[in-house]
């Protein structure tokens, strides 16, 4: 069967939309992973407490979920609703962090963190239904893109903090934002629709995870992101705190997380892993573990550095496998359980970050709230040990 050739209209339209929305990706790394290297200056602007300050992983990761929630109405009417509401609401929240009293930069960071749950989610939906051949190497091109700007928000925040200018930092990316959603409300987004003469394959339902495995899965996805964030959301605030050696470098310190993360997804694929993820994860834990471990006693930054880097690799290989199990165990179930998974992973990330918070004003020692993510590492470890891996059951559907 012959299918007619695309119009060229249609082609440039689509292949622009990819463009504008890979550089939009850049713009939610950035602002994802903006709040760590900002925290210490947030601190010492209102002398804020650890606990209070925590509250700003909480507001963001609360908006997200808010975010995820939303996106299901949203993308009825259209993907080019999604992404035009979730780049404003980001370019709205950011902005606001310049807002001059603490509630207004809270509730700030819930209005980006919205636009993010926005954002990242539809983004991933939209890019695996217009790239149906090569949806794995797309869907790796788009989060490679957000990886560079996890990266880059570290250097970008010392930067203007040195030239004390970090309240245009924060407009100039908020116009970014906004620039993406005004360049993509102009375009046709939707995915055509193409009968497929190949045989219709889907993922059996029945009895491929049970629920003890279930619920270690849910709790995997809320530590995991929790664990993440508390890592890469506290280090610059416990560098710039050791005041030895560090100077300015104290807010690339979040850099190297998130380095050493993107490096480890890229190396990933290369791994020989034909029987059992589970070695990998288990392997990840562990190395990620030990990573938080030494930070507890790290004294100057290039330890630091190390310590993070050693963490961000541990944890690399986590979510794509997270994500894999969740599609192996439910199929195309994995689309609504999908959204419980996400939303338990954003409750991670709004409490564990704050809990860290706590631990330190509680006890005087920001190490010690680092305590938190270490517990989270341990925990992963012990349920990936009594959880059962599910395995792919495909099933031929076609009649």
């Amino acid at each position: 069967m012959r299918s007619n050739p695309p119009q060229s209209g249609s082609l440039s339209v689509s292949s622009l939309a990819f463009i504008v929305l890979h550089c939009g990706f850049v713009i939610t790394g950035i602002v994802t992973t903006l709040v760590g290297p900002l925290l210490p200056i947030l601190i010492g602007h209102w002398s804020l407490s650890d606990q209070r300050a925590g509250l700003f992983f909480t507001a963001q990761f609360f908006g997200s979920m808010v975010g995820v929630a939303s996106i299901g109405p949203l993308i009825k009417r259209g993907y080019r609703y999604t992404f035009v509401c979730g780049f404003a609401l980001i370019a709205a929240g950011v902005a606001g962090l310049n807002l001059g009293t603490y509630g207004a930069t809270l509730a700030a960071a819930t209005v980006f963190g919205c636009g993010l749950g926005q954002t990242l989610s539809s983004a991933n939906l939209w890019v695996a239904e217009i790239a149906k051949a090569r949806r794995v190497a797309a869907l790796s091109i788009l989060n490679l893109m957000w990886g560079i700007g996890a990266i880059t928000s570290s250097p970008l925040v010392m930067l203007a903090q040195r030239h004390l200018v970090t309240s245009w930092l924060l407009y100039a990316i908020a116009a970014c934002s906004a620039l993406t959603a005004v360049s993509l409300a102009g375009m046709n987004l939707e995915p055509k629709t193409t009968p497929s003469a190949e045989p219709v394959l889907e993922l059996a339902l029945k009895d491929n995870i049970s629920v003890r495995s279930t619920l270690s899965l849910a709790a995997l996805f809320f530590l995991y992101v929790g664990s993440e964030n508390s890592v890469a959301g506290w280090v610059a605030s416990l560098t710039k705190r050791m005041n030895a050696d560090s100077g300015d470098l104290w807010a690339l310190a979040p850099m190297f997380f998130w380095g050493g993360l993107l490096a480890g997804r890229a190396l990933v694929p290369m791994v020989p892993l034909r029987r059992s993820e589970r070695t990998l994860l288990a392997g990840g834990l562990m190395l990620a573990a030990a990573g938080v471990c030494c930070l507890l006693w790290a004294e100057r930054f290039a330890s630091v550095a190390a310590c993070v880097t050693a963490s961000g690799l541990g944890l690399a290989a986590i979510y794509p496998i997270l994500i894999a199990w969740l599609v192996k165990a439910f199929g195309e179930r994995s689309r609504r359980i999908g959204a419980i998974m996400f939303a338990l992973a954003s409750m991670g990330g709004a409490t564990l970050p704050w809990l860290v918070g706590l631990t330190s004003t509680r006890t005087g020692s920001l190490r010690d709230g680092l305590l938190i993510p270490l517990a989270g590492c341990i925990a992963m470890f012990g349920l990936t040990a009594i959880m059962i891996e599910p395995a792919f059951q495909v099933v031929n559907l076609e009649e």
